[in-house]
């Protein structure tokens, strides 16, 4: 498992943001990603439903970094290394400067 700083992320980085459905309408990540509960996840269906066998990395994203490791955890379990954990999850991307949507 990676770890990665938000800042780092790029327009084209693949994300997945693991918060509950309503932390994510509240608040969320202002650029492309992919939302899908802690709770709800299935590596292997998420793996292959989104074509990751190309090796992409996966920056999982949550609201500190918890269940973002928890996450990658589950994808390492599930034969997919290429994951990386953003760090201090939405409250540490939105310090950082990147675009937050509000609801």
């Amino acid at each position: 498992m990676r770890f990665i700083k938000p800042e780092s992320l790029k327009a084209d980085s693949f994300i997945l943001d693991v918060r509950t459905a309503e932390e994510h309408w509240k608040t969320a990540l202002g650029m492309p990603h992919l939302h899908i509960a802690l709770a709800d996840l299935n590596p292997q269906a998420f793996i292959k439903e989104n074509g990751l066998g190309d090796g992409r990395t996966v920056n999982i994203l949550c609201a500190s970094g918890n269940r973002a490791s928890q996450a990658a955890e589950m994808f390492e379990k599930a034969g997919y290394d290429n994951v990386a954990v953003i760090i201090g999850g939405i409250v540490e991307a939105e310090y950082a400067g990147l675009s937050i949507v509000r609801h």
